[in-house]
């Protein structure tokens, strides 16, 4: 793993030296020559900022130790400027709050000067003092500092960012003429002269690492580094500090008088290899419950072929094909070859996932798997085929669901109060197993999701928001929390165990010949509910389902029976005003009978619930359709339906 992150950072030029680090920036701020700030340009290019690949940083450390270190200096004029600076700051590219004294604003627009901002102003004093030292020895940093020293230019900066609606927790830097600072070159043989005086290895640590050792990653004899940089974009149950993924801190973890990171030797230049390579994949990964998954390439691949993002996000906007198309559509080409004599065939690259979370500052690796594109794409084609359900209009399938929506909708909706940590802990443990399923198409998904599921379905189906979610009132109902995108959550996943455990492979429509009694029992209970529904002078289907789908569910033997008794005498009332619509109702029971055969099982396992529960879905999707021959079903069915909209 290490070996394929290294290479990875060098295919695409990580920074391997200590004191750069790619990193995010939202704002450049325009500054003349002459030192004055003439405007900012928003550089969001995708809601996060612009990445910028080198530049400065000081690690946590370093951080902590920043003040302390100027105080020491040699010159009396920095320890006497350093002895009056309260917080340490980092070097040309920090937040709006540090650099222009950005305050946060309330509704009314008033500035608030809490905490927060007296903590940034202490920083900026620092920032500020950081591009006074560089800017003697560096021309194109002058104007920056004098821009800086400005009361008049700091009011103006603040105004344009506040016009902007720049928040003061984004990153911002400079643009001196055309040079984007972040990606010049000028200050950056200052900035490695600053970094190696303060924060020089130190000579105890030097005679430590004087002794070369079998390199973990290149198998070459290296000088070990001591320590190595944390994770700063893991996030999900890390600290704000960071997390170590290789780290040796404590006695017990050491063996044979080797000392600190000496216990896993890599040099100092694949530490920040490996490390430079994880955090810019987990910025660009996604978060699954409470860890995060990142997935590369050992070649690059169009945007519209990330397969990780069509994993969790398979947008069907109307610029975009289906999700499963353009899976497809990949899988194509990948057979096919790549037409560019240049480059390698699609066929015989590698794909790399990698599944990680947080333990306060340590980092725990929950997967880690690697195979051919081709795999991976056969995975992502099959998962997706696996899911597809058709939507509760009977015309089309339903618009696939992303990863981490899935797991989020087989319980209940999240509160409005509920952190997102607390709400996801009952389904947690789903998460590496989902994870796998995706990446494996053998892979069963776990019984544990179908009871989960069922859970969440029995509960939303006798409170009522199953029904609504299927059928909206007439009239304007309270928004929910729960939406159809539940129901197609659980549905799709409940199909997609069935199909991977090896039993009947279902359709994502309705399928008259399903073997299961249970799914039969599902539809006869959608059909005896329309009955009751249209034979009353009111809007009763929710009632009917809420008071018997529970215990026609599990015991069915008991209530199919009786409710199809009393069926009759509802069409013979349904048959006075709509004959053709008795009939068809009539002619779906006798079918579904027919398949049920003369016996039914007294009990539902919990298994058999979920083939129910499908079983009564599809039934009311394929009810609204054309092709049903329902005599009511219309052409009126499409609805633009997306997750956003919900």
């Amino acid at each position: 793993m290490l070996g394929q992150l290294v290479e990875y950072a060098n295919r695409k030029g990580f920074s391997k030296e200590p004191g750069f680090k790619a990193k995010r920036i939202n704002w450049l701020v325009r500054v003349s020559q002459d030192g004055r700030f003439t405007g900012v340009i928003p550089v969001n290019e995708d809601k996060r900022g612009m990445r910028f690949a080198r530049c400065p940083n000081l690690e946590q450390p370093e951080m902590i130790g920043l003040l302390k270190a100027l105080r020491e200096d040699k010159e009396k004029t920095i320890q006497q400027a350093a002895a009056q600076l309260k917080q340490a700051s980092q070097f040309l590219v920090e937040t709006c709050g540090v650099v222009a004294l950005l305050p946060k604003y309330d509704r009314a627009g008033e500035a608030k000067i809490d905490d927060d901002y007296k903590k940034a102003a202490d920083k900026h004093h620092t920032f500020k003092f950081l591009v006074q030292l560089a800017s003697q020895q560096v021309e194109l940093l002058k104007p920056i500092y004098t821009a800086l020293s400005g009361i008049e230019q700091m009011e103006f900066l603040r105004t344009e960012l506040k016009r902007g609606k720049a928040k003061p927790t984004e990153k911002l830097s400079f643009l001196v003429g055309d040079e984007k600072i972040p990606d010049g070159d000028s200050w950056r043989d200052w900035w490695r002269r600053f970094y190696s005086r303060y924060f020089a290895i130190t000579e105890d640590d030097e005679k430590a690492s004087d002794s070369k050792m079998l390199s973990l990653i290149s198998g070459e004899l290296v000088r070990p580094a001591l320590t190595h940089p944390k994770l700063s974009e893991l996030g999900v149950g890390s600290n704000t500090s960071g997390a170590s993924l290789i780290g040796f801190d404590k006695d017990a973890f050491a063996s044979y008088g080797l000392k600190k990171s000496q216990n896993a030797a890599i040099d100092v230049e694949d530490s920040f290899a490996y490390r430079n390579t994880l955090d810019s994949l987990l910025d660009d990964g996604e978060k699954l419950g409470q860890m995060k998954v990142a997935v590369w390439y050992d070649q690059d691949l169009p945007v519209e072929d990330d397969l990780l993002r069509l994993l969790f996000e398979p947008s069907e906007r109307l610029d975009e094909a289906p999700a499963l198309e353009r899976v497809k559509r990949l899988l194509s080409t990948i057979k096919l070859g790549d037409k560019e004599p240049c480059k390698r065939r699609l066929g015989d690259s590698q794909f790399f996932s990698i599944a990680m979370s947080g333990a306060s500052g340590r980092v725990m690796v929950r997967g880690w798997q690697t195979g051919s594109l081709l795999d991976f794409v056969d995975a992502v084609n099959a998962w997706f085929s696996d899911l597809e359900v058709v939507n509760k209009f009977g015309d089309a399938n339903a618009s696939p669901t992303g990863l981490k929506r899935i797991l989020d909708n087989i319980q209940r909706p999240q509160g409005d109060k509920e952190e997102y940590d607390e709400y996801i802990k009952p389904v947690k443990m789903l998460q590496i197993p989902f994870w796998h399923s995706a990446l494996n198409p053998k892979t069963p998904i776990p019984f544990a999701a179908v009871v989960k599921i069922m859970e969440a379905h029995t509960s939303s189906v006798l409170n009522g928001d199953f029904g609504k979610a299927l059928s909206p009132p007439k009239k304007a109902p309270e928004r929910s929390k729960f939406t159809i995108f539940h129901v197609y959550s659980r549905m799709s996943l409940l199909k997609a165990y069935h199909n991977r455990k090896g039993d009947h492979r279902m359709t994502p429509a309705l399928d008259p010949n399903h073997p299961s009694k249970a799914y039969h029992c599902g539809r006869l209970m959608c059909l005896l509910a329309r009955i009751q529904e249209q034979s009353s002078d009111g809007d009763i289907n929710a009632g009917v389902v809420q008071r018997y789908y529970g215990a026609a569910s599990s015991t069915h033997g008991l209530v199919l029976g009786r409710l199809t008794r009393l069926s009759q005498s509802h069409l013979s009332k349904i048959s006075k005003d709509s004959p053709g619509l008795a009939f068809w109702l009539n002619s779906q029971i006798a079918e579904v009978w027919n398949a049920l055969g003369k016996s039914l099982p007294a009990t539902l396992t919990l298994e058999e619930q979920s083939l129910f529960a499908l079983g009564y879905y599809q039934q009311f999707a394929f009810n609204r359709t054309k092709k049903s021959g329902n005599p009511e079903a219309t052409e009126d069915q499409s609805e633009n339906e997306t997750e956003a909209s919900a």
